[in-house]
């Protein structure tokens, strides 16, 4: 008979239940991994407010997992057990997942971890690729050009992290006082409230316009004004997902005159517009202690308080929640 282990599924629309399931061997090319840690996303969130489009019921959205290799599939050579990886595909919200060595559809496949690396920095490595895939790859940004983040919650402020570090000057719009705050921290030289903020952009860029803007929430009634804020040629970024808000009046003439283009990010690209290679200069960015990024963990969960995280995550209140197994132990 084989061992059970506990995972968290979404079972509905604001349902989560906790199952004992069977820990099933890896097949042929997968690893099986005892799961340590894993990040609670907004996208798992909206999944629970609003349903899920990518899968079945039940579904395990947890998908910013680490841990360590339990067992190795057969033909598997590159990965040891006793290996500490990270890995993206669903599932992560459980004591052990399995992930596909070769990389398939939308996953990198498991990446290497140094056994130091905290796991309070380690939970960051995929939605930093993410937001690294919209400041190189989408925003297209240079040394010297100046952005505009809309809301530094933690995957704006990681934008920021990144574009400070590509040689950007950023401009952060946000309204909460301790994002502000950390904005600052994380390297945006100009922080200021969501009113007004594109006169501020205005005069930061003497008028002339900000190269790209980044927006980091899915509320459709500030693509328009991200558009009029970028100047000439500029690049608008829509980085976050809208949920059931998809839809947002837009002028035409304005993009048509001024040569905006408007663009998706998501995930680190959808297929075949992936840059899995940002998976690997995420871990080294991590590993440059210069840029507290483990701060951005406010709050961890367990099992039993995984549900009330995914709700929580939407209030705002904190940055990142960090999802551990062994809190139920």
């Amino acid at each position: 008979m084989n061992p059970s282990m506990r995972s968290a599924r979404l079972v509905g629309i604001r349902q989560m239940q906790v199952d004992r399931l069977p820990v099933v061997p890896p097949r042929e090319g997968e690893i099986q991994v005892r799961i340590e840690a894993c990040g609670v996303c907004a996208t798992d969130s909206r999944k629970y407010e609003i349903g899920v489009n990518d899968g079945h019921y039940p579904f395990n959205p947890g998908h910013e997992w680490l841990g360590e290799v339990s067992a190795v599939g057969r033909g598997v050579e590159t990965f040891r057990v006793g290996d500490r990886v990270y890995g993206d595909t669903y599932g992560g919200y459980a004591d052990f997942a399995t992930i596909p060595v070769d990389p398939i559809d939308w996953s990198r496949g498991p990446l290497r971890l140094p056994k130091d690396l905290d796991r309070q920095r380690a939970i960051f490595i995929e939605p930093l690729a993410d937001c690294i895939h919209a400041v190189r790859d989408q925003a297209q940004l240079q040394p010297g050009q100046k952005l505009a983040v809309i809301a530094a919650g933690v995957m704006g402020l990681k934008i920021i992290a990144d574009a400070v570090r590509l040689g950007c000057e950023v401009m952060a719009v946000e309204p909460l006082m301790p994002r502000q705050a950390a904005a600052r921290t994380f390297g945006a030289s100009l922080v200021t409230g969501p009113e007004n903020w594109s006169e501020a952009a205005a005069e930061w860029t003497g008028g002339l316009g900000v190269d790209a803007v980044i927006l980091t929430i899915g509320n459709p009634d500030l693509v328009m004004p991200c558009v009029r804020a970028a100047r000439p040629g500029g690049r608008v970024v829509l980085f976050a997902g809208f949920g059931n808000r998809k839809e947002a009046m837009i002028d035409l003439n304005d993009i048509h005159y001024r040569e905006i283009s408007l663009i998706g990010s998501e995930w680190i690209g959808t297929p075949p517009n992936q840059r899995r290679h940002r998976y690997d200069e995420a871990l080294e960015f991590l590993l440059d202690r210069r840029v507290p990024f483990e701060t951005l963990v406010t709050s961890t969960c367990g099992f039993g308080t995984l549900e009330q995280a995914l709700v929580a995550r939407q209030d705002f209140s904190g940055f990142k929640i960090m999802f551990e197994p062994e809190r139920d132990s």
